[in-house]
């Protein structure tokens, strides 16, 4: 951290950077350190491939947002992402950049960074910015917390998920004195389902099907399903945990076709599988309950391989 720190207060411009199709962790994280470097004097942006997904467009900094890969920067930073590949055309900024900096939470990560800062137990990216900031003396305020609370409030799933620590709602409680509009926040990024994903929700659950003794749920959404309701990238958030909130399953597996025969995959698991380590078998990755990765081919082929190595586990 301290390593880190120095590269940024070196730095006058700093470009923000995190993965493609961002959830509530990475864009709250990229908005918060944004936010953060502007407040120090730093010029800085945050790089974007997609527009801000509609249940996240309340979070402060759109402001800092660039969508091209033009320009030139003292610094990359680089957060919630623990592959290239993931970065879509924001790794030509990050390759170009003379220093770079990681900071990231996944349990697979094969990031290259002069200042580079992995933290496995950290239950959001969100909590590492939080003490990023304050040992550098960074003063949050409303805009800063309201950012790192959705943050830390998505990948815990509501501080339900497991990942969920003591140090998590000390967080969590620090940024409530800023007045952030907690409920309202829960509301937006919970509760509130546009049309297109209600759809697709209920594609989801008429093509869902269980293995390995009701351990496994298995779900999919081809592309004619996403294109007939004009799905939108944070309309799939989610989607796998219809699956693993059925009583009785383990790991849920689903499915989402990109492109004919390339399917992007989602791993979720309750209790005791690694699926970051069944994913890696898949050149995926992601974190011990939740992982994602991607595969080619035929559906049911792709379902059968992948179930089999579950099953393994199991």
């Amino acid at each position: 951290m301290e390593q880190i720190a120095r590269l940024i207060k070196n730095a006058d411009s700093i470009i923000v950077i995190t993965h493609i199709a961002p959830d509530g962790d990475a864009l709250g994280s990229a908005f918060a350190l944004g936010l953060a470097f502007e407040s120090i004097g730093k010029k800085v942006s945050v790089y974007l491939e997609e527009p801000v997904p509609r249940m996240l467009d309340f979070l402060p900094g759109k402001h800092l947002v660039v969508d091209n890969t033009d320009g030139t920067w003292d610094l990359a930073v680089c957060v919630d992402t623990s592959d290239l590949n993931r970065l879509g055309k924001g790794s030509h900024i990050y390759k170009a950049t003379l220093k770079r900096v990681v900071i990231d939470h996944h349990t697979t990560n094969d990031m290259k960074a002069d200042g580079l800062w992995i933290d496995k137990k950290a239950a959001a990216a969100g909590e590492m910015v939080y003490s990023l900031m304050k040992h550098m003396n960074i003063k949050l305020n409303h805009d800063i917390a309201i950012n790192l609370y959705t943050a830390i409030a998505t990948d815990t799933g509501g501080f339900r998920y497991s990942n969920t620590r003591s140090e998590t709602h000390l967080i969590a409680a620090d940024l409530l004195t800023f007045d952030i509009p907690f409920a309202d926040v829960a509301k937006k990024v919970f509760d509130t389902v546009s049309y297109s994903k209600m759809e697709l929700m209920k594609k989801t659950m008429q093509n869902l099907t269980l293995h390995c003794n009701g351990k496994v749920a298995v779900s999919w959404l081809l592309n004619d399903d996403i294109i007939t309701v004009n799905a939108q990238p944070d309309d799939f958030e989610g989607l796998v945990n219809i699956g693993r909130n059925l009583e009785g399953v383990e790991v849920s597996l689903f499915l989402r076709e990109e492109k004919p025969n390339y399917y992007k995959g989602s791993l979720r698991a309750n209790d005791y599988v690694d699926v970051a380590e069944i994913s890696s078998i898949f050149s995926g990755g992601g974190h011990m309950r939740a992982a994602g990765f991607s595969v080619e081919g035929n559906l049911q082929d792709n379902i059968k391989r992948i179930v089999a190595e579950i099953e393994k586990v199991l």
